[in-house]
């Protein structure tokens, strides 16, 4: 009966370890939590970027997110990032490590380094990144039956163009399943459809939930989504390595959307911020002036003008020569005007 239970003990603990472990192995619905919380990102992005994009091309909240949406120097609009494959993904599967190049490694400014391989990097725009973390890998992986995986990204082999049997790993052809990811997965996070995010939470959300790793060269590293990485290159849609987006925002040229999105937000909250002191500012001396405006044309109310007073003066003294000549019965003439301009004078 001991020896029974010491049994179960023992299964139940290798079955928690196994699904403490199983995002390692290839779980049920692989970056899944990935693209929930960059799919959020990019919706609160674009809802965003149609409050702001009428605001001054040198604002920082609409430059970060210009480039958050669209990447860096491009000129986009989002009609035009729905209707289609960007023209730098033309036949990027079939460049030797453009994968690895693209989704694993830091962007450098030369072409020395990679040449074509890397027309976009890790960190050029969020739906360059959902590409890296939701295109499939070398031979459909990880949803060609040798993992427990069924979906990427919320989306079964099929919808991501994974019928071949192939994807975008180290040489391959075309751009089928970049094409695939891109309507089946980019799309849908700009659309207006979706449930309104506030863009800070939605950002901070997602970073915290980046890997954080060191390596020795560039020091603190980040990545989105289940991979690995060596001393040469990360996310290269291997087995091994995964299918994910790594940042190495240390790097000499780095040019990150997340960070420069980050430091925007911050700026454009101090911008608010003094915005809103000034309007209370200038509301504070309006009503203060209304309020002098008011008091002065009261006091001008309580004291009559001189013409208003010489004319009741005239008044009252016609009348009461008028109550003399009644009481005493004399018959007298009415004084002459120079006699009355005289009596108002004393």
């Amino acid at each position: 009966m001991i020896m029974k239970i010491l049994i179960i003990v023992c299964v139940a603990a290798m079955e928690m370890v196994g699904a403490e472990n199983g995002d390692s192995e290839g779980t049920k619905e692989h970056n899944k939590e990935a693209h929930h919380l960059l799919c959020n990102l990019m919706n609160a992005a674009a809802n965003k970027w149609r409050e702001v994009e009428k605001r001054a091309s040198t604002d920082p909240l609409r430059k970060a997110l210009k480039t958050t949406l669209f990447g860096y120097g491009t000129v986009e609009t989002l009609e035009t990032l729905k209707s289609g494959l960007p023209k730098d993904y033309e036949g990027v599967e079939e460049i030797s490590g453009s994968r690895g190049n693209s989704c694993g490694q830091p962007q450098y400014v030369d072409a020395w380094h990679y040449g074509d391989a890397q027309a976009r990097w890790p960190g050029h725009s969020a739906p360059h990144d959902m590409v890296c973390l939701c295109t499939l890998g070398n031979n459909t992986w990880p949803l060609n039956g040798t993992q427990k995986a069924t979906t990427l990204c919320g989306k079964d082999k099929n919808a991501l163009g994974g019928h071949d049997g192939k994807g975008w790993s180290s040489g391959g052809s075309g751009n089928e399943h970049v094409k695939a990811t891109w309507e089946k997965v980019v799309t849908p996070c700009l659309s207006e459809s979706g449930k309104e995010e506030d863009l800070k939470r939605a950002l901070e959300t997602l970073i915290d939930n980046f890997n954080h790793t060191w390596i020795e060269e560039y020091k603190d590293t980040y990545r989105l989504g289940e991979g690995d990485y060596n001393e040469y290159e990360a996310c290269t849609g291997s087995s091994r390595l995964g299918v994910c987006a790594m940042y190495y925002p240390n790097a000499t040229d780095a040019k990150i959307w997340w960070k420069d999105l980050r430091a925007a937000i911050q700026e454009d909250e101090k911008q608010q911020e003094q915005k809103k002191l000034e309007e209370e500012k200038r509301k504070k001396e309006e009503d203060a002036q209304k309020a002098d405006s008011a008091q002065t044309a009261a006091l001008k109310s309580g004291y009559p003008n001189t013409n208003q007073t010489e004319a009741s003066n005239k008044d009252n003294i016609t009348d009461t020569i008028r109550k003399f000549h009644m009481k005493s019965g004399t018959p007298i003439s009415l004084p002459s005007s120079w006699l009355l301009r005289a009596i108002l004078l004393i």
